[in-house]
């Protein structure tokens, strides 16, 4: 990823809480078992991408070849161009997105300038990044949507340096804290399921088995719950729940540093792995609400891929 955007990055098997499972009975609940390259060129170190709620359409963040912070649009099949939506200023370092539940609204998490910020994007062509003014968080580095579809769950620092977990209306306004402090150190990529209970990842938090932790809090913020670590993890973090929930996939690298995505049954725990040898460095993923389809980053290649 850019060198502005990656400075910024400050960067046992727990009881879990919540289980992330949909009332829709027909949504994928397995993780994915292919990945297919959607997208290359024309752009350069992504950070993040979403999925429209069909899955047909992703939106990725990354800088343009001036190396301008540009938001893109592309159609999730191979071999597809991506589309500006928008570029430059008010944007500067880009690095979380997600979608409002109808796939009109694309939010952004900002981490440039002095405290970064929180924009938002009609996903229309032509539309003006707009600043949601939230206050409270310092450069936020993820987001995710509540099931409410009205509140956005934001990773940042608080104004005394915490690593944090916020909450705030999608209509924007000043960010409540949800959990602050240790055990937290740099949190990155989440999701938030039905229950509400946030899946955060950590780039450098330790948990019992090593760096690298995927926390759940659940939504009255009253713990980090460790539900895995020893995760090594790809520049950004990405980190997004099957439609249909009850899974958790995880773009990493194993200890020879292989690409791969990671899932976590987060009832039982059990771990399996999907090799993706033809990404470098697997980052921002997130699965569309209403398809069994992952939009996944190659930040280091500069690449989109589909998982299915």
């Amino acid at each position: 990823m850019a060198k502005r955007a990656l400075a910024a990055l400050t960067l046992a098997p727990m009881a879990l809480v919540g289980c992330g499972s949909s009332d829709d009975k027909d949504l994928p609940t397995e993780p994915p078992t292919q990945v297919t390259q959607v997208a290359s060129g024309g752009f350069q170190s992504p950070t993040d991408a979403v999925a429209s709620p069909d899955g047909k359409t992703f939106y990725f963040a990354a800088y343009d070849e001036l190396n301008e912070p540009t938001i893109y649009r592309v159609a999730s099949t191979p071999g597809s161009t991506p589309e500006v939506l928008a570029a430059s200023d008010p944007l500067e370092a880009p690095i979380g997105l997600v979608l409002s539940c109808d796939g009109k609204t694309l939010y952004i998490a900002d981490m440039g300038g002095e405290n970064g910020a929180i924009f938002a994007l009609s996903t229309s062509a032509g539309g003006a990044v707009t600043d949601l003014g939230a206050t409270n968080v310092i450069r936020p580095s993820s987001l995710a949507m509540r099931a409410d579809c009205k509140t956005i769950h934001a990773s940042g620092k608080t104004e005394e340096g915490l690593a944090a977990l916020f909450s705030l209306s999608s209509q924007g306004g000043p960010a409540s804290i949800v959990y602050k402090g240790e055990p937290l150190v740099s949190p990155t990529g989440m999701y938030v399921d039905n229950d509400g209970v946030t899946w955060l990842l950590d780039h450098r938090a330790a948990g019992a088995a090593g760096e690298g932790v995927l926390w759940a809090i659940p939504a009255d913020g009253s713990a980090a719950n460790e539900v895995a670590s020893d995760l090594r993890l790809g520049t950004t973090g990405g980190c997004s729940l099957t439609a249909g929930g009850g899974t958790a996939v995880i773009p990493t690298k194993d200890v020879d540093g292989n690409s791969q995505l990671t899932s976590i049954n987060i009832a039982s725990g059990e771990k399996a792995q999907l090799a993706t040898p033809d990404i470098q460095d697997p980052s921002g993923l997130r699965t569309a609400r209403e398809a069994g389809v992952f939009a996944v980053v190659d930040s280091e290649a500069a690449a989109i891929y589909r998982a299915e």
